[in-house]
């Protein structure tokens, strides 16, 4: 059954509830650095012990409890994720005093309080520290320092880990989400890496952000999430296809038995290719093959090792009556795809072979990248036009590398002098300009 975030609590905050959750709202300590934070919270008061209404989570109430005000704080952003949701809880009495806090930390609920007992209070306000990046609640800055190391390495390396996270509560809003969207989200957040500070000399009022209830707060992520991947995916460029060759790329050449017809019956892929080749599928990445032989053999061997099945096109010399670097065969794989030419530079060729898939790529702005793994074909580019943009020595470096590229347009995309060739062009030539009138920078 869908969630129904309307039936999910028992009642909504009246206008005296919210008054009460703004006035009670927490101070959170964040890294002197930190780069995300939050922007609403859906406010639930509860009477009774029962589960959160907006975390799969248990709210107890201790002799004494008389109300709990839930706090579901909303970032659009975790530095490994689009979507954050943590939470506070505050226990009052019957006369609105603070008598225990309870907040959230990757996914689990835990009592916060002090090395001595005490709540973790200054000048009479609750205040929590959160990790750098991830968010999760402590009392004290003691337990995110002992895990300085996890949360460098989440804020920097792991963020290549990224996605939209998408947990019960939004299954049905976020249904249509595509391997790319995920792509690029993890793109976004590769580039948005950063080396935490560990410094919390600045807290951050939570009563200063909109306090709604969390039924409403629901239907503002519903609406956000989409609203920043749309964003996420105009600034962020990804690659629109990836064309790979065959043999030597996929295939070992060496290991081909052929018929009487010489067709290619049997062959052995090279170790990593169809790892490699699931990778990109599942990461959303459009494939296409575009290799020189006859359609039966491909049939033979990619067929019946389970990779075509990946490939929306089959670009195949035989059936285009050339081969590469012939324009043709890389123009029909676009074709193929829904693409035009000009979408060449946001297209990659992979293939073993310098005067075929390297310099075919080349003529047309495909970005190359030139698969070294086979001690057949010429190793020295014979003229500018054979020199590759990438060199790999095994299939299963590509998707790092495809990572890297798409990492990298994206931060071109964020600046305007290196997207603008023309504009990098001018630069130089003010500055030639000026270094001849003296007038230059030395």
């Amino acid at each position: 059954m869908a969630y129904d975030a309307r039936s999910a609590v028992p009642a909504l905050p009246t206008p005296s509830d919210l008054a009460l959750a703004r006035q009670l709202a927490p101070r959170i300590r964040f890294a002197r650095n930190e780069p995300f934070f939050p922007s609403k919270v859906g406010v639930t008061v509860l009477d009774a012990p029962r589960q959160s209404p907006s975390a799969p989570l248990a709210i107890t109430f201790e002799p004494g409890v008389a109300k709990v005000v839930e706090y579901a704080i909303w970032w659009d952003w975790d530095i490994q994720h689009l979507y954050e949701l943590e939470h506070v809880w505050l226990k009052l009495d019957d006369k609105d005093a603070i008598v225990g806090v309870d907040a959230s930390a990757h996914g689990k609920l835990y009592p916060m309080v002090l090395a001595d007992g005490a709540l973790p209070l200054e000048d009479g306000r609750v205040t929590l520290y959160s990790e750098p990046g991830k968010h999760a609640f402590h009392a004290s800055a003691d337990p995110i320092l002992e895990r300085r190391d996890w949360l460098t390495a989440s804020c920097t390396s792991m963020t290549s880990a990224g996605h939209v996270l998408i947990n019960d509560m939004f299954k049905e809003a976020f249904s249509t989400l595509t391997a790319e969207d995920h792509r690029a989200v993890r793109r976004h957040l590769q580039n948005s890496a950063f080396m935490p500070a560990f410094d919390f000399s600045a807290a951050f009022d939570l009563s200063t952000v909109d306090h709604i209830s969390w039924p409403d707060l629901h239907a503002f992520i519903c609406q956000r999430v989409p609203q920043v991947l749309a964003q996420v995916r105009a600034d962020q460029p990804l690659i629109k296809a990836v064309l790979l060759d065959s043999g030597d790329t996929l295939v070992d050449e060496a290991t081909e038995i052929r018929d009487a017809d010489d067709h290619v019956v049997e062959a052995d892929l090279i170790p990593g290719a169809m790892e490699m080749v699931e990778t990109l599928a599942r990461e959303g990445y459009r494939i296409a093959l575009v290799a020189d032989g006859r359609v039966k053999s491909f049939a033979n061997i990619l067929g019946g090792h389970g990779v075509s099945a990946h490939f929306e096109a089959e670009i195949i010399s035989e059936a285009q009556g050339c081969e590469k670097p012939a324009a043709q065969m890389f123009l029909a794989a676009l074709a193929a795809l829904g693409l035009e030419p000009a979408d060449a530079e946001a297209t990659v060729m992979v293939g073993n072979h310098l005067g075929r898939d390297v310099k075919g790529a080349n003529e047309l702005g495909i970005i190359s990248i030139w698969q070294n793994w086979s001690p057949r074909r010429h190793k020295t580019p014979l003229d500018a036009s054979e020199l590759p943009a990438y060199t790999i020595f095994s299939p299963g470096e590509l998707p790092t590398l495809l990572a890297e590229i798409e990492c990298a347009m994206g931060r071109s995309a964020r600046n305007p002098v290196m997207a603008d060739p023309a504009m990098r062009i001018g630069q130089v030539e003010d500055h030639l300009s000026g270094s001849k009138s003296g007038t230059g920078a030395r």
